[in-house]
């Protein structure tokens, strides 16, 4: 057999290679050749939850977890494609090569036989163990009866004398009743297993041959360029999306010359205003011919039925004309005063963070959402360097400890991280879930990971390519509780995007969602037992039949909001009993005052601190009481902060007190604003030039929407406390359902002499106090 196996995993879209490996392999000769393992992944069309084995630089296998099953043995490669590898959200990665193997039946091959007779059985893969450069695959079979049959089996690479590859398939069997027989179908032939069975495929060929050339690309070069860059992030081929479709950039533009000249510049040089308030990243790495081919394309998709030119009908509303500044209109640029930044990445460590928990020695677990699905420990004191335990994970985008035990959220799994012998390296990948829906499409993720009362949570995403007619699969978009057995029930539904799952105030469970088809803003969500919260897309058709439930939190897009991500609770400090979430685009970690009216969580949300090296997507507390802060990106835009893509830092409370607002509460006929720091003394003056503005939001089948209803109110009556800390706003024509916007007059300063930090608060009124119901 090749030394060092090397294995990928991929949950229908994602492959990565596994731990344990030396990165080296041997010929028959016993001669070592140095190996550096590209992210080889194996996307076989539509097969969820594969497992592909790197045999050697051109042999690889493909197990079909979802039916225990060897899918594919070939010659070849990967061609490794998608939103993890290379930012491209149409594609996937897909094997290439000629395969000596190939059984795409979709059904399990196990059969069990009871005195001659079959018997039904149902196949669940339970992990896989990858120890001295071979890999084992754990199998359990249920019977009837309720008797369960474990089942083990460890593919192997060999030569024969006449330079043939032999390909071994050893299979051992436990806990099997008396009278029961055990076979596996391998395409025409059965196999009957016994306690332990040896069953090999000789294959014709020279035990190192050269791999064959992948197949060159194909199609319109303007498409190619598209797809191999990050416009997909942010644009459909016919829908609206973050940015408008190409179909409506071809609508509103003639192919001319001018035209092409003029949108050339807009790529490169990037900008807003032509669509709404979105912003497109600049593309100088783009050259002028590049990006004329994608143009050429665009043109194509034109509806000829479209007139010419049409001027943009988007209505504009009203605005506040303040000039923008950090905290003051535009999102802040430093760290917030109050806290201390420490960078923990460096030149050899520069994580792209999916998930982030401590353990009970105090050292940091992280997931990293890369070609390496790796999971890291970490020593937040630096004094030992990072060490990788686990790879070839599916993008890990959650993990918890549970009694010391690491758990992490894949995109088809929930997977126990087991280290046999003491090395710190995982021997074995345990599959405690793995049955909910899951497709090949790029943005079914699987979000999370919080542990709660004995139970984990995850939450869902939906698909975002689906043909017309086609509806979503029936566990996405929503929040799930899974047992430690295994077994799993939904929570709620109508979620599209949650990234971001964690405990709030009073120990409740709240999610984050993004804009997008039905979400007319980002959302900061209480997760409540049944409730809908709106995405209707591909789930209840183009009439809502089911009553929705409003967030805690509206986060109006390109304002406080745009990619909101993980929340947690603030325990000490002068902001405890808060909450915190992060944004991956909009950049920073957002505040979060939360009070329950009428049985209902609802509250304000305020920039925090920016500052950090990319867009944050974890939070976690660790036990020297300091904010550890878990980035990640994309490269060339779209899901990132200023196109950064990784990092890993840390805030703590340094004792400074910040001027700013500390909270808004609602009040039966106006709101209260609570300050750090009494005002100075032209405060009382100064408020009569605070600007509040209220609106809604309409769900409608279109990506995003705008604010309806906006208005100015003006307070009828403003009023101190003697400390001078709060201040009452009467507010006439407040609307439940509404989002009160509070800009505050930029010259206030404290009784000491600080200026505002952020003059910004958007608080979310779903019940007004006094109010019955």
């Amino acid at each position: 057999m090749a030394k060092g196996l090397t294995a990928f995993f991929y949950a229908v879209s994602v492959l990565i290679v596994l731990p344990g490996i030396s990165g080296w392999w041997k010929t028959p000769t016993g001669e070592d050749k140095p190996e550096v393992p590209p992210a080889f992944r194996s996307v076989l069309d539509n097969k969820p939850r594969m497992l592909t084995l790197k045999l050697d630089s051109v042999h690889f296998a493909s197990y079909d977890l979802a039916n225990c099953s060897l899918y594919k043995v070939w010659i070849g490669g990967v061609d490794l494609q998608g939103t993890v590898y290379n930012s491209r959200k149409e594609v996937a990665p897909a094997s290439w090569g000629t395969a000596y193997f190939e059984d795409s039946s979709a059904v399990s091959p196990w059969i069990t036989l009871r005195s001659g007779s079959r018997v039904t059985n149902l196949a669940r893969n339970r992990g896989y163990e990858l120890r001295n450069g071979r890999l084992t695959l754990h199998h359990f079979l249920v019977l009837p009866s309720g008797d369960t049959i474990s089942v083990t089996e460890t593919p192997v690479l060999e030569w024969d004398t006449e330079h043939n590859m032999v390909f071994t398939r050893n299979f051992a069997t436990a806990n099997v009743p008396p009278g029961v027989e055990v076979f596996c179908l391998a395409g025409e032939k059965t196999i009957r297993i016994g306690a332990n069975t040896r069953y090999s495929e000789v294959y014709p060929g020279h035990p190192m041959p050269s791999a064959p050339t992948p197949p060159p690309p194909s199609g319109p070069k303007g498409k190619m360029l598209i797809e191999s860059s990050d416009c997909m992030i942010c644009h459909e081929i016919a829908e609206p999306a973050v940015g408008p479709s190409f179909r409506q950039v071809a609508n509103r533009y003639r192919s001319s010359e001018d035209n092409i000249r003029f949108l050339t510049r807009k790529v490169k040089s990037g900008g807003t205003g032509s669509w709404g308030d979105g912003i497109m990243n600049p593309h100088p790495q783009l050259s002028d011919p590049e990006i004329q081919e994608m143009l050429k394309y665009i043109f194509t998709l034109r509806d000829h039925n479209a007139p010419a030119d049409p001027s943009e009908t988007a209505a504009r509303l009203p605005e506040n004309k303040r000039p923008s500044s950090p905290g003051f209109g535009a999102p802040l640029e430093g760290v917030h005063p109050s806290y201390d930044l420490t960078t923990l990445h460096n030149d050899r460590f520069q994580p792209k963070v999916g998930g982030l928990k401590f353990m009970p020695d105090g050292r940091l677990v992280i997931t990293t959402w890369d070609p390496t699905g790796g999971v890291y420990l970490v020593d937040p004191k630096g004094s030992t360097p990072p060490k990788l335990i686990a790879s070839g994970l599916a993008e890990p985008l959650g993990v918890e400890v549970v009694d010391g035990q690491i758990f992490v959220l894949q995109k088809q799994e929930l997977t126990q991280l087991i280290d046999h012998d003491g090395d710190e390296i995982i021997d074995e990948y345990r599959a405690v879930c793995n049955t909910w829906q899951v497709c090949s499409d790029f943005h079914e993720f699987a979000f999370g990971l919080v542990y709660k009362d004995g139970f984990f949570y995850a939450a869902l995403s939906m698909a975002m390519r689906l043909a017309p007619g086609e509806n979503q699969l029936a566990d996405r978009g929503r929040v799930i509780r899974i047992a430690r057995d295994g077994s799993y029930e939904w929570v709620c539904s109508g979620l599209r995007t949650p990234n971001g799952i964690g405990l709030g105030i009073d120990g409740e469970l709240f999610v984050t969602d993004n804009q997008g088809q039905w979400l007319p803003g980002n959302k900061l969500i209480h997760v409540k037992k049944g409730a809908y919260y709106g995405m209707a897309w591909g789930l209840l058709g183009s009439s809502v039949s089911e009553q929705e439930t409003p967030p805690a939190v509206w986060l109006p897009q390109n304002e406080i909001g745009n990619s909101p991500t993980e929340p947690v609770v603030i325990g000490d400090g002068p902001y405890r009993g808060q909450m915190l979430h992060g944004d991956m685009m909009h950049g920073g970690i957002k505040r979060d005052f939360l009070e329950k009216i009428n049985g209902q969580y609802q509250g304000a949300v305020f920039r925090f601190s920016q500052g950090f090296e990319a867009g944050v997507n974890r939070l976690a507390w660790g036990p020297d009481g300091a904010l550890y802060v878990g980035q990640v990106g994309m490269k060339g835009g779209g899901w990132s902060w200023k196109d950064k893509v990784f990092g890993l830092q840390k805030i703590n409370y340094n004792g400074k007190t910040t001027f700013e607002m500390l909270a808004v509460r609602a009040r039966p006929d106006g709101f209260e604003i609570e300050f750090t720091e009494p005002l100075g003394p032209d405060g009382k003056a100064l408020f009569n030039d605070i600007l509040v503005q209220q609106w809604y939001y309409q769900a409608t089948a279109t990506y995003g929407g705008p604010k309806r209803g906006v208005v100015s109110l003006t307070p009828s009556a403003i009023s101190f406390n003697e400390k001078q800390t709060r201040v009452y706003l009467k507010l006439d024509g407040l609307r439940e359902g509404h989002v009160v916007y509070f800009r505050l007059p930029d010259a206030l300063k404290s009784a000491s002499g600080q200026g505002l930090w952020s003059s910004e608060a958007w608080y979310t009124l779903n019940r007004i106090p006094g109010n019955t119901y």
